[in-house]
């Protein structure tokens, strides 16, 4: 039986500058399982994305595309893709557009064409540019899309307009180049409830670590809901307790705070 379940978000959060795990962070993971915490990640990416991050961090707990796909124990737990029907709807909407579209899920990725917001995305972290397949067909499930769209000018204008056409869907902006999206009501809480089924689980206090907007649903529904210090002003304003910034030991901080490490 665990005592709790941490859960972590990785960019600015559990990884370093370099997306890496740091050191002290490493520790910390080994110091959580070593008094019976459970380490989970909450990612926005798809796990075949973080099979690095896996490995080093000995992770084998995991949701994934902002809690479309949950995974434990060598196990997919749970998967909820994007209706077919939508899932047109979207590619005709991105053609009409000339807006560039990945579509993925925890096997891999394909993307219709890779503009400068693409370039830019997979330059900042350090993962090399998807697959290009222009049509984008596919028969597997799809767990999460990604739209390449500048946060200003006529990238809001479309924004706009592709939230108000997808009323079935919940985007999250990721960055000022890139918006993910997931069927309506997917998040990252959604996927941790999945996990909280397990016996070993059930009862057990959740303790959440993030620093983005999409990170909110997971910090208000734990236990305990703690954002970084490098946190958005209104994403801290959610949290339950704020730590030092990502690359100040914030995780192994807030940890030590309520005891769940020494």
């Amino acid at each position: 039986m665990y005592r709790a379940l941490t859960v972590f978000d990785l960019d600015d959060t559990l990884l370093n500058a370099d997306k890496q795990i740091a050191p002290a962070n490493l520790a910390a993971l080994t110091a959580l399982r070593a008094n019976h915490v459970l380490p989970a990640i909450a990612t926005g990416r798809d796990r075949f994305e973080i099979q690095d991050v896996m490995q080093t961090g000995s992770f084998d707990t995991i949701v994934s595309a902002n809690g479309a796909d949950v995974f434990a124990h060598g196990q997919q737990l749970f998967e909820n893709p994007i209706h077919p029907t939508t899932l047109q709807h979207l590619r005709d909407w991105t053609t009409r557009h000339h807006v560039s579209l990945a579509l993925s899920n925890h096997d891999g990725i394909r993307l219709n064409h890779a503009d400068d917001l693409v370039v830019t995305n997979y330059h900042r972290i350090h993962r090399p540019l998807p697959p290009i397949q222009a049509a984008l067909t596919t028969s597997a499930p799809i767990s999460k899309a990604l739209v390449f769209l500048a946060d200003h000018g006529r990238g809001a204008e479309l924004e706009a307009d592709l939230r108000a056409t997808f009323s079935d869907l919940t985007f999250y902006r990721n960055s000022d180049v890139c918006i993910d999206i997931v069927p309506a009501g997917t998040t990252k809480a959604s996927g941790i409830q999945v996990l909280q089924q397990d016996a070993e689980l059930k009862g057990v206090p959740v303790y959440t670590f993030g620093d983005g907007h999409n990170d909110v649903p997971m910090l208000k529904a734990a236990t305990v809901g703690i954002a970084m210090g490098s946190a958005a002003t209104d994403v801290q304003a959610q949290a339950d307790y704020v730590t030092d910034r990502f690359d100040a030991n914030g995780i192994v901080h807030a940890l030590q705070h309520f005891n769940l490490i020494n």
